[in-house]
């Protein structure tokens, strides 16, 4: 009896935490698609319908979203997609150059040929998609070259806190594309490429946290492509 009440239990939990991730990413993908923009009111009754799910895994996936800077909770009023604003930025770089370059320099053994290589197609890859003006599919290749940093030194905590800021950082739809901005990115990358196959620790620190990720190196772009009033 106590088996089969635990076997439910068990059952029960796996049903709400598949609905829960049902709700985070549909959510998710509406921000990613513009379909919520910053700003916009989220119509709570009609994403439970829409889903078919109840409230309880609506309303944990908002505290998730919340405690990820996607959103805010108004108690009894609303619910509202948060606005990305200037100041906010050089925590958010600051916060993922310091975790980068130490994902990156405390592994430096594992990176061999067959990373750097790997590294290097991702950026040409990317060179080839702005060249094109295919920013989504830049949008990919660049995830998966940032990513390389945490799979070749997993940390589950790092990886907590930098995925929902680059979340926040690249999904939602900026109102301009500054094609010069993209092209240094690249052109960074190729810097940390290289700094990471002399394995010179401190021009990678140098330029993964005051460059690729410096506030005052990226910041007349930031106001430029995400259309902010420096406050």
């Amino acid at each position: 009896m106590q088996k089969k009440q635990e076997l439910r239990g068990q059952e029960a939990r796996t049903a709400h935490n598949s609905s829960r991730k049902l709700v985070y990413d549909y959510l998710q993908a509406q921000m990613q698609n513009g379909v919520l923009l910053p700003g916009s009111v989220l119509d709570l009754k009609g994403i439970s319908q829409k889903l078919g799910i109840s409230n309880t895994p609506l309303r944990d996936s908002l505290i998730q979203l919340e405690a990820e800077g996607y959103i805010t909770i108004y108690p009894r009023s609303k619910v509202v997609v948060n606005l990305l604003e200037f100041n906010d930025f050089p925590y958010l770089y600051g916060i993922i150059g310091t975790i980068e370059a130490l994902l990156i320099t405390s592994a430096l053994d594992k990176y061999d040929a067959d990373v750097i290589r790997e590294m290097r197609e991702l950026n040409e890859n990317m060179r080839q998609c702005v060249e094109a003006g295919e920013i989504l599919l830049y949008s990919k290749y660049h995830y998966q070259f940032h990513d390389v940093f945490l799979r070749l030194n997993p940390n589950l905590l790092a990886e907590r806190v930098i995925r929902p800021i680059k979340n926040r950082l690249w999904d939602f739809p900026r109102k301009n594309f500054i094609i010069e901005w993209y092209k240094a990115a690249v052109d960074e990358h190729e810097c940390i490429i290289e700094a990471i196959a002399r394995n010179d620790v401190d021009e990678i620190c140098r330029v993964v946290k005051d460059v690729h990720w410096g506030i005052a190196h990226n910041k007349s772009y930031i106001l430029k492509e995400y259309n902010l009033e420096e406050s």
